[in-house]
């Protein structure tokens, strides 16, 4: 009898202690949250390798290790993490949409598209608006890009702000030669990406206008990249441009 009791209680207090990593878990996987918002990836990093110490078998935790590895672009790491993440949890849309966007960034887009069609199957999900942006990711890298511009039309009807949406949505319209529509969204684009310092938009924009023979407005755009984007990457590419534009024809 005295020896059940004895079990009976390290099986109790075996139960409180791992009660108690999973809530010290949880408090590491909250702060690695809020660092990774605000763009600290290496602390976040810590933070979830942390949680993961603590609580390895929660899929959350290993899908937000990828996502933190992504943003460090350890893109073998991050697919593995977030591989675990699914192989935990085969349900987990949002992982298995993380995956494709990691897949896209590793080229294999063959293996991206089947992913991204198998979490668009998922009605509950509330991220849509992010499968069909990166299905739209998915052909716009392959030139397919009257299929890129589908995607990311629906990408950008469900959520109608979206910087990266929109200027991809613009420079499907660029490529297939449709300028007049790619201006008026690129346009779009640039109020929505000024808050997120994204010069893209502002750039292809610019060339736009440069397609339609409006030099002027494509200056403006070239100065407005070297005035608001003074180290953005498109900086050296649009001095050259203005430098092309003062010379005349």
């Amino acid at each position: 009898m005295l020896k059940f009791v004895a079990i009976f209680i390290l099986g109790v207090l075996s139960g409180c202690t791992s009660k108690q990593k999973i809530e010290q878990s949880d408090l590491h996987q909250r702060l690695g949250l809020s660092l990774y918002e605000q763009g600290n990836y290496p602390l976040a990093l810590r933070e979830f390798l942390a949680a993961e110490q603590l609580n390895p078998k929660s899929p959350v935790v290993q899908n937000n290790l990828g996502l933190t590895y992504f943003m460090r672009e350890r893109y073998e790491l991050s697919e593995k993490h977030v591989r675990k993440s699914l192989s935990m949890n085969p349900d987990y849309t949002d992982a298995r949409n993380n995956l494709g966007r990691i897949l896209i960034e590793e080229g294999k887009y063959k293996d991206a598209e089947k992913e991204l069609l198998l979490a668009l199957n998922d009605l509950t999900y509330s991220g849509q608006d992010r499968i069909y942006l990166n299905l739209g990711l998915v052909y716009f890298n392959q030139d397919q890009f009257e299929k890129a511009r589908d995607m990311f039309t629906k990408s950008v009807n469900l959520q109608r702000d979206s910087c990266t949406g929109h200027s991809f949505l613009g420079r499907s319209y660029f490529e297939l030669k449709n300028y007049e529509k790619a201006a008026e969204i690129l346009d779009n684009a640039i109020g929505y990406c000024q808050k997120n310092f994204y010069d893209e938009p502002h750039y292809y924009s610019a060339l736009t206008y440069y397609r339609l023979g409006r030099i002027e407005k494509s200056t403006a755009r070239f100065e407005e990249i070297m005035k608001f984007y003074p180290q953005g990457q498109y900086r050296d590419k649009a001095r050259a441009m203005l430098e092309i534009l003062k010379k005349g024809p």
